[in-house]
Order: structure tokens, then C-alpha cells, then sequence
């Protein structure tokens, strides 16, 4: 036979017949709707390229692909590629500040 105190009323309870009424309440996670999670075309947002209102996602990409822009946001990012050290002109360049130092 196994205890545990209870939160909800201050007394002890045993796992096994826990009250109903000291239980915790059930948080929803899930929605109770039959249907999945999905993305709506539906928006309102105004073009940066033309100035025109939009009210569909597709109608603005359309756009934005019939005239060349590029939308950006949500791409792969690319490598950022480092430029290589010139070794011998940093040499070089060492030098001829301690030659003006020294001098």
C-alpha cells in the first residue's frame, strides 16, 4: 500500500484508488478538431515591388516571379567563404613597420 500526498486537498492518497476529485486538470495539447494542421494561401499584405494590396500568397509570388524579384526569407543560407590571408604581404608589412619603429 503506497501514499502519496495530495496537492489539491492536503491528504494522502493511495496510487492505486486516487480520488476523482483531486485530480489534476487535463491540459488540451491538441486542437478537437477532425482536421490537420495547414497553411492558408489567404493574406493581406501590401507589395513591396508594386505598391498593390495582395490578398493570396500565390498571386504575390506570381508576381514577384513574372517581374524578377527575389523573395528572401526563408532560403538556405550560403557558405560564407573567407578571402585566403596573403601570408607574404602581411610578412612584408610587419617588417617594414618595425624597420620605422627601429629606426
Amino acid at each position: 500500500m503506497r501514499q502519496r500526498y495530495c496537492r489539491v486537498c492536503g491528504g494522502w492518497h493511495e496510487l492505486d484508488a486516487w480520488p476523482h476529485n483531486c485530480m489534476p486538470e487535463q491540459v488540451m495539447t491538441r486542437s478537437s478538431l477532425p482536421s490537420p494542421h495547414f497553411v492558408s494561401d489567404t493574406i493581406e499584405i501590401r507589395s513591396m515591388h508594386d505598391g498593390q494590396f495582395y490578398t493570396s500568397k500565390s498571386k504575390l509570388r506570381s508576381e514577384y516571379r513574372a517581374h524578377g524579384v527575389e523573395e528572401i526569407g526563408n532560403e538556405q543560407p550560403r557558405p560564407i567563404e573567407k578571402p585566403k590571408a596573403d601570408r607574404k604581404a602581411i610578412h612584408e608589412a610587419l617588417k617594414q613597420a618595425y624597420q620605422q619603429h627601429t629606426a
